[in-house]
């Protein structure tokens, strides 16, 4: 039970605790994943090919429809309140329920053409999928592909919810219903502009970056997560700290010379080859390592088309060089 302040809750008229199923359209529910996910109404209107003023009015009938405010602002964002992220923990299994009964019948009507949806984290997104993906256009030419590139922890949650049949994500706490299998492991570095730091032999002490800022992903990133474990046992302690929510703003970042990172090494090994990136480890600190899963509901089903993937990706070599 999530419990609510005052100020979460939309004032009602006697008689409209009910939920006003009606007005709990899919659209509504599809605009609130995205508010979710972007963070910004205009982002996920723009998601859902509607106009921004439309997109509004689309919450505000939600929130009437639950009775519960949904939406707060905060600078030129939105986020979900308490009882939003209760109606999104919902709305993913909803639109599943609908797609798989809107596939259903296409399949009584001969139009059956099959869905698959996958989240990544951005690693084996790049690293493992393309072949993967290849390989099944190429052997299943008539399943529509949905691929979604989120956090690892996002990643799990869209498994959880459904709105991802498959996900291949780094370790995360969670103690939702999963199933995961080992299928990789990924080795993060440390990233600098050349010249910024002394690089002896690929390593770097402590001390050497401590004077210099580091910059980090969201706290849904399994690099961040994996980084401030290592980082926190070895007694670092940044001079300060700046976070981004991408991997390209924090590599352009540290080749303008604004901090040092950690990232898989695989994502940064070509900008090292090409002298717009010096790679490192810090002297004596154990390598950082952290294992990729794919990820599947403990509670749900895999589909045929699901099941053809998982498949393939196990018969799939990576080169985690």
């Amino acid at each position: 039970m999530v419990a609510l302040s005052g100020s979460d809750v939309v004032p009602l008229t006697t008689g409209m605790r009910e939920l006003q199923l009606e007005n709990v359209h899919p659209l509504r529910l599809k605009l609130l994943l995205e508010i979710e996910r972007t963070g910004s109404i205009s982002a996920a209107a723009e998601a859902c090919a509607i106009a921004q003023p439309s997109a509004s009015m689309h919450v505000r009938t939600l929130e009437t429809a639950t009775g519960q405010r949904l939406l707060t602002r905060h600078g030129r964002g939105s986020r979900l309140t308490p009882a939003g992220k209760v109606v999104a923990s919902h709305a993913d299994r909803v639109l599943a329920t609908l797609d798989s009964m809107r596939r259903t019948l296409d399949a009584l009507d001969g139009r059956n053409v099959g869905q698959l949806q996958l989240a990544a984290s951005l690693t084996p997104t790049v690293l493992l999928l393309p072949s993967v993906l290849r390989a099944y256009a190429e052997r299943y030419p008539g399943v529509n592909v949905s691929m979604r590139t989120n956090p690892s922890q996002a990643v799990v949650r869209d498994v959880v919810r459904g709105s991802a049949e498959i996900g291949i994500a780094a370790e995360v706490p969670t103690v939702e219903p999963i199933v995961s299998r080992q299928i990789l492991v990924d080795e993060l570095v440390g990233i600098a502009p050349p010249g910024l730091l002394a690089i002896d032999r690929g390593s770097v002490a402590l001390a050497e970056i401590s004077r210099h800022t580091l910059l980090v992903g969201g706290e849904w990133s399994s690099t961040r997560i994996v980084t401030e474990r290592y980082l926190g046992a070895a007694g670092y302690r940044p001079t300060r700290i700046w976070v981004f929510d991408s991997y390209d703003a924090i590599t352009r970042a540290v080749a303008n010379g604004l901090g040092v990172s950690f990232t898989s090494r695989t994502l940064v090994r070509e900008a090292v080859d090409r002298g717009e990136l010096a790679a490192f480890h810090l002297l004596g600190v154990e390598r950082m390592v952290r294992p990729i899963y794919v990820l599947q509901s403990a509670v749900r089903e895999l589909t045929p088309e699901g099941a053809a993937f998982l498949a393939l990706l196990a018969r799939s070599p990576v080169d985690c060089g």
